[in-house]
């Protein structure tokens, strides 16, 4: 078993969101796994991209955002969950005067490089 305290987690803030990664791969026995928690502030496009390898699978935690997947628009809410396969356009698009925070697994990542396709 492991424990973690979300506090002890020092955010990594990026252009367009933040990130607390709550378990990596080498924290995960099965590996290429990670989990974490993503915040998009408020009145924020985060870029589109997609991913050539792993999937990553959305749990919505607090706020409402648009999610874009393959051209597709989604309100996303409180306890919704998405699926972005390897290759699916995504992008996250914050509209509201609340941040908006989410937890992200990612499944089969890569250990040795970049799975991150930035398309803008």
């Amino acid at each position: 078993m492991k424990y973690k305290s979300l506090y002890s987690i020092k955010k990594d803030v990026r252009k367009d969101y933040s990130k607390r990664i709550i378990f990596d791969v080498s924290e995960l026995p099965e590996g290429g796994h990670l989990v974490q928690e993503v915040t998009i502030p408020p009145k924020t496009k985060q870029r589109a991209h997609h991913h050539n390898e792993q999937t990553e699978i959305y749990y919505i935690l607090e706020g409402e955002c648009l999610i874009y997947i393959n051209d597709k628009e989604y309100l996303a809410k409180p306890d919704d969950a998405f699926i972005c396969s390897p290759k699916d356009v995504h992008y996250l698009w914050n509209k509201s005067d609340k941040s908006f925070s989410l937890i992200v697994f990612k499944m089969n990542r890569p250990f040795d490089h970049e799975d991150s396709v930035w398309l803008e």
